[in-house]
């Protein structure tokens, strides 16, 4: 077992060293106590323990921690290097710094090439944009819109151009800054079986195709170019938000699959159109047995989807909580209710004849939809209604549509709801 541990310690070891230059460890006062391994640059490194790091590198603190931070140093032969640290301090009990592990990885480029335009993405930089990419996924509602937001966040940061497709569709971008070049079309179609990273030349420029596989057993493709080099650390991140996005593509497609063939809208747990239609036609036969009206009433409440965007998703989602708690409450429990469109309701109403229908529009609009959240807000309530007389031969796409039209036709009129009298 001691033989087997020791063994990994080594692979493990031998991995290290093929990231990293130097690896180290300092006390409390920043004097190197551990340095591996014994030389480097040709020159020993045991004579650099108990003396200060910054006889290494004096140009950074190394009581701070430290995330890729470009830094120079004087080897005792030779000219200045150039130098990546990354290191973080540790504490005791009490918070106070016992001393710090980090790498030190030597760059070819000099400290002024590397702080311009083809320098090493930081980490925290890198995190950020992940977490920029995220954020702009989860605000945007449609999954093309939020895909092709989740891009401008990463473009922006990068001073790049770039596309997403998803191979199912290749004429159709879901997201393109601008055409992709001859030089691009070549390599994206010769590598279609290939997933992963490939970076390339494109005329003057430099290319990175990035390709994951989804569950519609085609790809999600991330192209981007500029005129500077990409570095490891910026490969890593877009091949990061491919997998992303693939990811967030692919599970999409599937809830569509699943909504194609239910009767419910997920978001509200009301019944959708496909739903509220298939309860409407069940119902009418038993009301025209017992020869009883009903009434499709068709509910708008303007500014409810704005407030995802206005005040967050989390907002929108407590406001769509509470708009379809109030509209439950206006109906029977035994009536039906169903969500149309993104703010748009049915409501239908067993035996509910035009007197019934207009006394309870009545109360539904005399105080609109208030959604108590921070800071609250009072939504507006538009309705169109429609009544069915027992043994009609209307269907539910005609009284919806009848519906529809009274709807419009009272938001033309600055009325609060309107009834549809003859079918149009």
């Amino acid at each position: 077992m001691l033989a087997s541990t020791l063994e990994s310690r080594e692979r493990w070891r031998s991995l290290l060293y093929q990231a990293v230059d130097i690896v180290f460890e300092t006390d409390s006062r920043g004097r190197i106590i551990l340095i591996s391994p014994d030389t480097w640059l040709g020159q020993p490194t045991t004579a650099l323990i108990g003396h200060p790091f910054s006889a290494l590198c004096d140009s950074v603190d190394i009581l701070q921690p430290h995330a890729g931070t470009p830094a120079s140093i004087t080897p005792p032969q030779g000219p200045p290097l150039t130098v990546i640290l990354s290191s973080c301090p540790f504490h005791d009990d009490k918070g106070r710094v016992t001393g710090t592990r980090g790498t030190l990885t030597a760059v070819s480029a000099p400290l002024s090439s590397l702080t311009n335009e083809a320098a090493p993405l930081p980490e925290h930089d890198g995190i950020a944009i992940l977490a920029a990419v995220t954020t702009a996924l989860r605000k945007a509602i449609v999954p093309r819109l939020a895909a092709a937001a989740a891009m401008e966040a990463l473009l922006e940061p990068l001073a790049a151009e770039g596309a997403l497709l998803d191979t199912t569709t290749p004429n159709t971008p879901l997201y393109s800054s601008s055409g992709l070049t001859d030089d691009i079309q070549a390599v994206l179609s010769a590598s279609l079986a290939q997933t992963g990273t490939i970076v390339f030349r494109a005329g003057t420029r430099y290319a990175m195709i990035c390709r994951e596989n989804i569950r519609s057993l085609e790809q999600m493709c991330l192209i981007v170019w500029r005129a500077t080099p990409w570095s490891s650390q910026e490969r890593q991140l877009c091949q990061a938000v491919c997998s992303l996005l693939a990811g967030f593509w692919e599970l999409d497609s599937i809830h569509r699959r699943i909504l194609l063939d239910s009767d419910y809208d997920i978001s509200s747990n009301l019944l959708n159109w496909q739903g509220l239609k298939a309860e409407i036609e069940r119902r009418t036969r038993r009301l025209d047995q017992e020869v009883m009206p009903a009434t499709l009433i068709i509910a708008r409440v303007p500014g409810l989807t704005e407030l995802s965007k206005t005040r967050g998703f989390e907002a929108g989602e407590e406001a769509l909580k509470q708009c379809v708690a109030l509209l439950r409450k206006a109906v029977r429990p035994t009536d039906a209710i169903g969500r149309i469109s993104n703010n748009i309701f049915g409501l239908w109403m067993d035996g509910g004849d035009r007197f019934a229908a207009a006394e309870r529009a009545e109360r539904m609009t005399a105080h609109g939809i208030p959604i108590l959240i921070d800071p609250p807000v009072h939504l507006p309530l538009q309705l169109g209604l429609v009544s069915r007389e027992a043994n009609a031969e209307e269907t539910p796409e005609t009284l919806l549509e009848r519906g529809m039209l009274a709807l419009r036709e009272g938001v033309v009129e600055n009325r609060k709801w309107r009834f549809s009298h003859e079918a149009p």
